[in-house]
């Protein structure tokens, strides 16, 4: 007898989002608003933008934190960027955002003045 073993219908991967630091949920925050902005389609717009939410949803800053990381995004978006291949990198745009000096500093600012209150 062959038994066929499959996970049940309703089983299905969950996001690590509930998981991660304060700190990665503004960085991810970030970095998904930034993509929403280059996206040139809706559908990738949209789905960039539902991820933010998520993001927000798990965060615990202020509005205002959110609103100085989304002028550092429009900052980095408005970059104009060169190479050898004609585009315009918005996608590299925002990893460089994610990497930043900046997003780094504004985020950990953030979730240490959130800890101490």
């Amino acid at each position: 007898m062959i038994a066929w073993i499959t996970p049940p219908a309703f089983a299905r991967p969950l996001a690590q989002t509930s998981q991660y630091s304060q700190k990665t949920l503004l960085k991810n925050w970030a970095l998904s608003i930034c993509l929403a902005q280059v996206a040139q389609d809706e559908r990738t717009a949209q789905d960039a933008a539902s991820t933010a939410g998520a993001y927000l949803e798990f965060g615990h800053q202020d509005l205002v934190v959110y609103e100085q990381i989304r002028a550092l995004v429009a900052k980095y978006v408005a970059l104009q960027y060169g190479g050898s291949v004609p585009s315009e990198f918005k996608t590299m745009k925002c990893i460089d955002l994610f990497h930043s000096k900046e997003l780094d500093q504004l985020t950990a600012r953030a979730t240490v003045k959130k800890s101490k209150q």
